[in-house]
Formats: structure tokens, sequence, C-alpha cells
């Protein structure tokens, strides 16, 4: 215990004036002669023992009266067991809050400001010597220094370069690496402060369990670690977000029209009649929009172009909205090809018109040069014999198509699965050649190789005036078949199917949740007419007919054409890494096979450079970047070729403003045990009261009072008893 005014300790000596009273008022005896006197003398002795105990009460209630005023008048404080003294040592990790929801308020007056401001206060307040640590909960959770530091300076240092911005805050993630830190602290005072907006969308009831269980392993161990949420911001709740940007087309070419869609959402309850909305193109303005926007209500703006050049290119949609920037706009990198180069493998190659293998698809994927128009087909297809495929075509090739292929070498089907594997397309289909055990054993391998399902046995009958099957009609959820939901794009179920293959989809891999298999479109029969796998950053679909004339007319159907381009242009997309991609995902882009070894810079989105070293892999140079916590831009300039532009996006549910109500953070830190402030005086009341100990003036002040009602009540009981 130490006392905050001590001087007015010398109070206690008030307690010496009772007993000084009580020895001058002391009652005095004269001795008087009286025979009957011994009659009396048992019934004195008896009161006497009671009033020298009543006097004594009195006299250590009444002494203990001043005591209780110095010590009131003091103020004494408990500090438990350990001096927890004003210069006491601490060590203290402060988590931050850097998700994009913190810069609502606008530049100057934003919540992160606010959060980096009061943590830089807290840093000033350690003594010198003290351990401090910071982490960040948003773009992955990351440290701002690997180890605890006890250079204070550079601590603040690091703190004023740290920025926002990012998606959606892990809260248990950041309590765990907060714990991490404290177990390798040394100081006995220990801390962790969370300094947040405490948006409802990070501190959700369904992280409940998730959070005690962290909070409970971070006060685990002999030291007590003490756990306080610092909420700051204030409450801006209006906010307009670019939710999503939807395309036309999953491939575009030169010359090609490409459609963006945006969704613009309000989620607070202002209104925007007149919201301006805007298309950039490669960082210029196109074109301009306006929207009305009630309160939480969304609304769509459609825009056009035309790219005249092929290569990387960025399309944003920004609204002028509100301070919140970082989910005003949104960006998408879209590659614009001059070509698309698609392999044909055929298992039966015919010189006679139309009798190949691959004569109606490649007239399908290339209906311009078939014609010997004057216009340009997007895809390009080259025709190859089963023995004569080898790595070195795979490497030119976005898609590979297999047409009643017998079987492949060893040496081949390695190939083709890395080709898959790291993002190619692959195109199956059946036909009276294949080898079926050959299929099942090598190309299935019991759901670990490329096919997605294994091949059972044949159905129907090459009967043509008999029975046949038809697709079945249906809202078409997949993206290659989705434009047959309109009618003007052709009827599916027109086709007419007199032989196919039953796919086996009773194997144990198929019903495994891990298997990523898709039935794309059945027969009426029930049997799978279209299958899509993924497999590593590819996908492969695979057909339940040949794709020439022999066993359906799908050919001869209007539908056709736009099945096999919008079938392979699906594929394509999905062959080269992805350039859209969330937080937390690498940066992957293939070159030529030439550049492996060569140093390419990725410029990030703060506009810092960096240096990769290109590895050779699957007969291409790759590029790799890994380190993608902050969403924007990001620009790869290989040794080479053209320029490449990835984007990195998170998702819009930091868009939603609204935050704990006081009482919901109070029940969200009562099962944590945690304390809450709400103020920067707040947190230093607090921060006084555990490192000074907790003042009882209170408690003396009630005793004070009960001892002068005792002393009272003793004094009138005590009185009418001598009467």
């Amino acid at each position: 215990m130490t006392f905050l005014n001590a001087a007015l300790l010398g109070g206690l000596l008030a307690a010496a004036i009772p007993v000084v009273i009580h020895l001058f008022h002391r009652s005095r005896y004269r001795i008087v002669p009286w025979g009957a006197m011994h009659l009396l003398e048992s019934v004195l002795r008896k009161n006497t023992r009671r009033l020298r105990l009543e006097q004594l009460i009195l006299l250590l209630v009444r002494c203990s009266i001043p005591v209780a005023l110095a010590l009131l008048m003091a103020r004494p404080v408990l500090t438990g067991l350990e001096p927890l003294l004003g210069g006491a040592k601490t060590s203290t990790v402060l988590v931050i809050d850097n998700s994009y929801s913190m810069e609502a308020g606008g530049v100057n007056r934003s919540a992160y400001l606010e959060a980096r401001e009061a943590a830089r206060r807290i840093v000033e307040e350690l003594v010198p010597g003290s351990e401090v640590a910071v982490v960040q909960m948003a773009g992955g959770v990351s440290a701002l220094l690997e180890d605890p530091t006890v250079d204070l300076e550079r601590a603040k240092a690091e703190l004023g370069r740290t920025r926002s911005g990012f998606g959606s805050a892990a809260v248990p993630e950041a309590l765990d690496r907060a714990r991490g830190f404290l177990s390798r602290m040394r100081e006995t005072h220990r801390e962790v402060v969370v300094l947040s907006d405490f948006q409802q969308v990070s501190w959700s009831a369904a992280e409940t369990a998730q959070r005690m269980k962290m909070a409970d392993a971070l006060r685990a161990g002999p030291v007590e670690r003490k756990l306080t949420l610092f909420r700051v911001g204030g409450g801006v709740t209006d906010n307009v977000s670019v939710e999503s940007l939807d395309f036309s087309r999953m491939i575009l070419g030169v010359g090609q029209q490409l459609r963006v869609r945006a969704t613009i959402r309000n989620h607070g309850g202002g209104s925007y009649p007149d919201l301006r909305v805007v298309l950039r193109v490669d960082g210029k303005e196109r074109s301009v929009a306006l929207s009305s926007l009630e309160p939480e209500a969304t609304a769509q703006v459609l825009f056009t172009w035309t790219f005249d050049t092929s290569g990387s290119h960025v399309v944003e949609v920004a609204a002028d909205a509100d301070p919140l920037l970082a989910d005003n706009s949104m960006m998408a990198s879209i590659p614009v090809w001059d070509r698309v180069p698609v392999l044909l493998v055929s298992g039966d190659s015919n010189p006679e018109p139309l009798r190949g293998e691959t004569d109606f698809v490649e007239i399908a994927l290339r209906p311009y040069g078939a014609a010997r128009s004057e216009l340009a087909d997007l895809i390009t297809t080259r025709t190859v014999e089963a023995r004569e495929l080898d790595a070195a075509m795979l490497a030119e090739s976005r898609v590979v198509l297999l047409a009643n292929v017998p079987q492949l070498s060893a040496a081949q089907l390695r190939a083709l699965e890395g080709f898959v594997r790291e993002g190619g397309g692959l195109l199956v289909f059946p036909g009276n050649r294949i080898n079926s055990s050959w299929y099942n054993t090598t190309l299935y391998q019991e759901g670990k190789g490329l096919l997605p399902l294994p091949v059972a046995s044949l159905a129907g009958s090459l009967n043509r005036q008999g029975t046949h099957a038809s697709i079945v009609a249906q809202h078409y959820e997949h993206p290659a078949l989705e434009m047959f939901n309109d009618p003007r794009n052709g009827n599916l179920s027109d086709a007419q199917v007199w032989l196919w293959y039953r796919m086996r989809e009773e194997a144990p891999a198929a019903r495994a949740p891990e298997a990523g298999l898709l039935v794309v479109a059945r027969l009426d029969t029930g049997d799978p007419f279209l299958v899509e796998k993924k497999l590593g950053e590819g996908r492969v679909i695979q057909g339940a007919v040949p794709c020439d004339a022999d066993w359906s007319n799908l050919p001869m159907r209007p539908f056709y054409l736009p099945l096999m381009q919008q079938a392979v242009t699906y594929l394509a997309s999905r062959v080269h890494p992805p350039r859209n991609v969330e937080v937390g995902r690498p940066l992957v882009a293939f070159l030529p096979a030439a550049d492996a070894g060569k140093k390419a810079v990725l410029t990030d989105p703060d506009g810092r450079a960096h240096e990769i070293v290109l590895a050779s892999r699957g007969g291409r140079a790759v590029a790799e970047f890994p380190r993608t916590a902050r969403p924007g831009l990001y620009v790869l300039d290989p040794p080479g070729s053209g320029r490449i532009h990835f984007v990195v996006n998170t998702d819009r549910r930091e868009s939603e403003l609204l935050r704990l109500s006081d009482e919901q953070l109070d029940a969200v830190a009562k099962p944590m045990g945690a304390e809450v402030v709400r103020s920067w005086s707040e947190y230093r009341q607090l921060d006084r009261r555990r490192r000074y100990g907790q003042e009882i003036w209170q408690a003396l002040l009630a005793a004070l009072v009960g001892l002068v009602l005792v002393e009272v009540v003793l004094q009138q009981l005590f009185a009418g008893r001598t009467r």
C-alpha cells in the first residue's frame, strides 16, 4: 500500500486525543468506611469490570475515528503484493486496426489517424527501457518489427509510417500474434491494447468463441496480462461503395466491345440524387454517368469500351461520393488478346472434308478463317496427331482439345498434366478409338488424374431412326453455358444424341468434397453430358460424345459454334494465372521460356519497386510475387515482353460502417476479460489505476461514517446502564 498524500498521515497522532481525555476524566474514588460495605463487594467488582470493558470499547472506537479520517485524507492506494511504482518498466503490445473502414471521417480526421496518435502517446508515456511491439490487424496480420523493441523512438517512427486502407480486420489472428509477442517479453507489467473502430463485421458474434479462446491464451501464464479495448473514431455511417464489376466477355480481342456493369451500393441513410460515376481506362477518364441512390439501396451503371490495341489494360469505375476513398472505386486488369491459340489433338485424322475428328470444331472455332472472310478470328487453331504432341506445343497454347485420342505416352501425359496444373485448359471428347481401360486407370487414376470421371460403358444405338437422348433444357449457371439461357442464342435440347459414353458418378473420388467436380449439363437419361474438374490452377471439361457428327447431330445445330467458342474461351480465360486476385493471393505471370533467369520489376500500390528473378517451370519463365497484403494496382515490367497489370481486390464487407454499440462492446469485452476505454483520458486513468494500484478512500469514508454512528449508539447505550 502507498499514499497519494502521505504528509497527511501525521493526522494519525490524533488517535492519542481520546486517550488523553479519558485519562483526565477518569472517575476518582473517595474511601468512606461503612459497616455493611462487605455485603456489596461482590456486586461492585462485577460492575467495575463491566464499566471498564465499556469504556475500553468506547475508547477504541473514538481512537479509530481520527485514524480513519487521517487515512482518508492521505488517499491510500492498494498496490497488491508487488511494488508497482510509477517508474516501473512495462511490456506493451499495440494491436492497431488498419482496415479501410478506419479511413472513415476523411483524410485529416479519420479513425486511423486517431488510433495512430493514441498509439504514439502510449509509447511516449512508457518508461525508458520498456518493451513495445506493434501488430496490424488487416491485410494479413503483420508486425511492424520482427521482435519487441526497447527503442521507443524507433517504434514511434515506425508507427508514423504505417497506413490503413487494407481489407477486413482479422481479430482472433491479431490476438494470437500479440500473445506470441508477450510470451517473448520479460517485464512484469504486461498489457495488450487493441485500437479499433470496433466495426460489427469485424467483431461479429460468429467469432466470439475464437476471440475468447485467444483472449484466454493471451492472459494465461504466471504473470498477469491486461487486455484493453480502445475505441477510436466517430459514428460515421454514411458510405457509398462500388461493390462489384461484371464484364460481358471472358476473353476480349482487339476491336471487340466490352460492356462493364458496375454495382453501386449506398450503405448509409443519406440520399445521392445525382451521383457522378466515372469510367477510367488506363488511368484516363473515358465516360461519365449520373446515378440516383436512395438510402440502403443499390444501383447499376453500364459502360462500354472498345480497345484498339492488344496487351494488358486497366479498367476502373469510380463514384464521387464520400471521404472513404478506399471503396469509392474498383479496378480490374483486362488482357486484350490478338489471338487465343488452341491445340487440337486428333485421334482420327482423315483427308476427306468433314471426316477428320477435329474438322467440325476447327470450323466452329475459326468461322471467319474457314470462310476466307476478311474479318479475323480471335481463336487460332493448330491440329496435330496424338503422336506429335509435346511440351513445346503445350507451352505455345492456351487450350488443348483431345478428340478421340486412344492414349498418350507417359512423357506426353506428364507434360499435359503439368500444363493443366499451371493454369491450362483441357477439353476431352471420346470416340470409337479411345482405350477406355487406359482412360480409367491412367487418365482418371482414381480421381487423382486429369479425367473428371471414369467412363463406364456405351449407351444408346447408332440406329438414327430409333430413340435418342437430348440435352436437358434448364437455367444454366456455368459461365460456358449461361448464354443459352437466352433462347435467341440457341436451344441445347434440340440436339439428338444416339450414342454416348456413360460416366461412373458413384466412384469414391467423385463423392469426395475436395474432388472439385461439377456436372455442367446432363442428358435426359440422367447421364452427365459435360463434366468439369479443377486441377491445380487449371480446368478440365470432359464430354460424353465426340466433337464430330458420328454419334450425334450437335455439329449440325446452330448452337454448336457458340457452344464450342464459349467452352474454349471459358477455359482460355483461366489458362494464364488470374490477374485479378484477392488480398493475400500471389501474383503469377507466365513469360517466354527465353526470359528464365532474367529479372523483372514489379511496382506495388505504394510505388515501391521489387526485383523478381524469373524461374523456369514447365517450358515457361514464371514471375511470382507473394506479398499482396495491400489492395490496389501492381505493375509488372518483364525483361522482354509488354507490361502486365495485376489488381488485388478486397471484399466490400468493410464498407458497412455500423459499429458495435457501447452495450455490445461491453458484452464483447466481458468474456474476454478486457476493459474498455473510449478516449485518451480514460486510458490514462485506467493505466494509472493499474500501475499505481486502486484507491480505497470511498471505503474509508464509509468506515468513518460508520464509526461515528457506532460511537453515538454505544454512548447512549452505556450511559443508560449507568443510571
